[in-house]
């Protein structure tokens, strides 16, 4: 059975995607913070059905991402979509003279280091068996540039 990673997985929507995968033969893999909002969730898609695991994880502890994701694949199967979509720090949305080098830090590692090694932990699997699928939802700076805030879009 293949596997879809959601790493900001919640009540949104990650729970939206993972209906729609989880009922398409996939086994789901939900990834955040919270355990207990993780664990409400996986219930919730296995009462339709749906074979779904909750992973506590912080994606700015990259060493800790990475091992849920090889956690997952080893209890659900091959992660052939990860989809990295977690919700940003409001600290991260003010405007370019009220943020500081510390909290710009911060917001690169969650917006480009956290799925820079998230991708890194999947691709290879996903290079074996000859296919695999990455989204990253970043956020509508990438399209729309805000005057109000400085993004890593």
């Amino acid at each position: 059975m293949p596997t879809i990673a959601i790493v900001g997985a919640g009540p949104g929507v990650g729970s939206a995607v993972a209906t729609h995968f989880g009922r398409a033969g996939y086994a789901v893999a939900l990834i955040s913070r919270d355990r207990t909002k993780l664990d409400a969730l996986a219930a919730e898609l296995g009462e339709a059905g749906i074979t779904a695991r909750g992973y506590a994880a912080d994606v700015l502890e990259r060493p800790l991402l990475r091992r849920v994701l090889e956690q997952a694949a080893d209890e659900l199967g091959r992660i052939e979509v990860l989809q990295y979509s977690p919700i940003p720090s409001r600290a991260y949305l003010r405007s370019v003279t009220e943020t500081t080098e510390t909290v710009f830090a911060e917001a690169l590692a969650f917006s480009a280091l956290a799925p820079i090694a998230a991708v890194e932990t999947v691709l290879p699997g996903m290079r074996e068996v000859g296919r695999g699928t990455i989204v990253l939802v970043n956020g509508g700076t990438s399209v729309q540039p805000r005057a109000d805030f400085a993004g890593t879009s």
